[in-house]
């Protein structure tokens, strides 16, 4: 895997210097969701990472350069395993970046055809563009390198390691280009990306100032997910906190989210509202007053607005 010549190995314990989490000195917090399978949950609702403990080694969903160290860190403190796969749900940099992380470990990258052409456009703009930024968020690309996928594939990729299965699906086109989801099996958990968001306004696939989301294809993918009707007890978000044991409830919910954010926006521009003025008055529905971050709110009515606009309520 040539991608990590050249790279200056570093010890364990950089990872846990302050300088690599500048990302506003954010802790992330270790929940088990099921044997062996862990989740790095983001206290302020950005990107999650997992990580799953097998026989053979570490597979990792899921990763953010200015995160990651606590991830590295975390598998370390339970096992001497090396990480072997690490895959990503999307190709935005607050879940793909951090693979840098793991490259002492030469893991294999996997995602989806989409993520990787994505891992070649405006990733490695934005990439740039924060590696190369004086601002005190994005310290943590100063001196790292992108580093892209080795595989790419269409539809469904079944990987059978450490005694464990992990299905990945490429799911369509929801809140990006590449919808990736893994489901285990044996562990009864399907790991979603920002797919799904259990308490925090889902964020609009933003990356290089290019704008990906697509609710009203969100909306069937999840449909098409809850009629699998998999026995799955715990699905994982990308962001936010895990709900164990919830299972399916969990995506009913997220798409309930969708259908009454829609309606409402669409009733505001029936009434001849304009986009500021639906981002001024517009009120979330009292059933989602539980999800935080509005400031993702403001940025999601823009892409409702638009898409209803130009293709109508669907």
């Amino acid at each position: 895997m040539k991608r990590f010549f050249g790279l200056i190995a570093l010890p364990v314990a950089a990872y846990l210097l302050p300088s690599v989490e500048a990302h506003a000195q954010v802790r992330m917090e270790m929940v088990k969701v099921a044997d062996n399978v862990y989740t790095m949950v983001h206290p302020q609702g950005s990107s999650n990472s997992t990580f799953v403990i097998t026989d053979e080694g570490v597979v990792v969903l899921d990763a953010d350069i200015r995160t990651a160290g606590q991830t590295l860190a975390a598998i370390r403190r339970l096992t001497d395993k090396k990480v072997r796969y690490f895959i990503t749900s999307h190709a935005a940099g607050d879940h793909s970046s951090g693979v840098w992380h793991f490259r002492e470990d030469r893991p294999v990258y996997i995602a989806t055809k989409n993520q990787l052409r994505d891992s070649y456009m405006q990733e490695a703009r934005e990439f740039e563009e924060r590696r190369a930024s004086d601002e005190a968020r994005f310290a943590a690309y100063k001196g790292k390198e992108l580093v892209r996928p080795d595989i790419g594939f269409e539809g469904s990729l079944t990987l059978h390691f450490g005694g464990l299965t992990f299905q990945l699906t490429g799911e369509g086109y929801g809140h990006s280009t590449g919808d990736l989801t893994v489901y285990i099996p044996q562990r009864r958990v399907m790991l979603m990306g920002d797919l799904l968001n259990t308490d925090v306004h889902p964020g609009q696939g933003e990356s290089g100032m290019v704008f990906f989301s697509q609710p009203a294809q969100w909306i069937p993918i999840l449909d098409r997910i809850i009629q699998r009707n998999l026995p799955v007890d715990t699905y994982v978000p990308g962001n936010c906190r895990v709900n164990i044991g919830k299972g399916a409830k969990d995506l009913e919910d997220q798409k309930r989210y969708f259908v009454l954010m829609r309606d409402a926006v669409a009733k505001m521009i029936a009434a001849g509202k304009s986009l500021e003025q639906i981002q001024k008055e517009f009120k979330p529905p009292q059933e989602l007053a539980h999800y935080r971050v509005p400031e993702r709110l403001r940025s999601f009515l823009r892409l409702y607005y638009a898409q209803l606009i130009e293709k109508g309520i669907q």
